[in-house]
């Protein structure tokens, strides 16, 4: 196509800056200021020690690409992008450079490129502490586990998935994997089962309603720790209030490993050994104080949910003559089943990670270890034996076990859920 005589003269005038302009309508700047956000990030994970400095400078690349891509396309209002290119001597200059790019650039970026620019600027600082806390430790976490004992303290050599073979061969995993599993039977089921019917009390009009709200909801603002402190006195054998209200004396809760089940059979002469006995007695004791702190956090939640189903439908059952379980069994279930999936979805993986409650109550893990779980095995591993390779290479299959768990019950609960009042 033949170019007039008009154009050729106006060509020069746009400069190149304004040719691209036309041809490219917009300019993704919250494209600069992700790569500015991780590279700040970045930086300070090198000067760390946590990020090699190759993948930094990679990052540093970037940026540099998509800041001349914006002095192309803004001119000299794309300036203020020149700051992220120092980022190495000040790491925040990374996305303080493109938030002053927004701000010279105004109304020359479409509604469209404001809107999202504003809006990721407005979910990085949550997004970056997601980052940090979460995400960079686990791929940290993963990449420790393919190391020989690691203890920060000599080099390491590389041992790839060593780590993992060894841990499927070690017994004490094993043990500490069937325990966590007891906990998560015991204490799941019982605890969501035990808060509904909590709520559903508290739900209806008594005297002094608001009082017992608080009186449910105090051991779960506890701390943890004083709270399990406290509950070590309750077991103890000689002193403490468990044994005295049920004229036990000397019985020590903490200390006894044989299995629940192997106890309760033991007088029809039944006899279980292993994993077939059960959990300790020891660590149903734990269990029962772990069921008791958090009762109030899932009562709290469950009141919120039952407060939202209409109280019509209670009527309408009661002129059908419903009785009160049938009301509750055809009415507050179904239609809370979004609050107890979401409590059952967080109890499992809360209950993956016990550990605080285990270790003050029994601080070796049980007599026979019958109170190791895996975040205590964990713990031990890392922190007593200074071998964090091994002990990230727990982190990671327990990780993996809580995702396959939360992804087959999401798959099998979540169809029965029923989202609509």
């Amino acid at each position: 196509m033949a170019v007039s005589r008009t154009s050729v003269h106006i060509l020069p005038i746009l400069g190149p800056p304004a040719i691209l302009r036309q041809g490219m309508r917009t300019y993704p700047l919250h494209w600069v200021l992700g790569v500015g956000v991780l590279l700040a990030l970045g930086l300070y994970a090198q000067r760390l020690g946590f990020l090699p400095a190759w993948a930094a400078w990679g990052l540093w690349a970037g940026y540099l690409l998509l800041a001349l891509w914006g002095f192309l396309w803004g001119g000299w209002r794309a300036a203020p992008l020149a700051l992220g290119l120092l980022a190495p001597l000040f790491p925040p200059l990374a996305f303080l450079g493109p938030l002053g790019a927004a701000l010279a650039l105004g109304r020359t970026l479409p509604e469209k490129a404001q809107a999202a620019f504003y809006g990721w600027a407005l979910v990085w600082p949550a997004l970056a502490l997601l980052l940090v806390w979460q995400v960079f430790p686990t791929l940290y976490a993963f990449y420790l586990s393919l190391f020989d004992r690691v203890n920060f303290l000599r080099p390491a050599a590389f041992a790839g998935l060593q780590n993992y073979r060894i841990l499927l061969e070690d017994p004490l995993f094993w043990r500490a994997l069937g325990n966590t599993f007891w906990y998560v039977v015991f204490t799941v089921p019982t605890g969501l089962l035990l808060a509904t019917f909590v709520a559903i009390l508290l739900n209806t009009q008594v005297a002094f309603l608001g009082l017992y709200r608080t009186l449910f909801f105090l051991p779960y603002i506890t701390a943890l720790t004083a709270a399990a402190a406290v509950w070590r006195w309750i077991y103890h054998p000689e002193f403490g209030f468990l044994n005295w209200l049920l004229h036990t004396p000397g019985l020590d809760w903490l200390n006894t490993p044989t299995g629940v089940f192997a106890l309760l059979l033991r007088p029809l002469g039944v006899e279980l050994q292993g994993f077939l006995a059960g959990p300790s007695l020891a660590f149903v004791a734990v269990m029962a104080m772990s069921v008791w702190h958090f009762l109030g956090y899932q009562v709290v939640i469950l009141l919120a949910g039952l407060q939202a189903i209409p109280k019509e439908y209670y009527e309408a059952a009661e002129l059908d003559g419903a009785s009160f379980f049938q009301k509750h069994r055809l009415i507050t279930w179904p239609l809370l089943s979004p609050t107890t999936f979401f409590l059952f979805t967080l109890g499992l993986i809360g209950a993956f990670q016990v550990f605080t409650q285990v270790y003050v109550l029994t601080p070796t893990g049980g007599v026979l270890q019958d109170t190791l779980t895996l975040a205590f095995y964990l713990y031990n591993k890392g922190f007593r034996d200074s071998d964090f390779s091994y002990a990230s290479a727990i982190a990671m299959v327990t990780f993996l076990v809580i995702l396959a768990l939360t992804l087959v019950q999401r798959r099998l609960l979540e169809k029965r859920v029923n989202y609509e009042i």
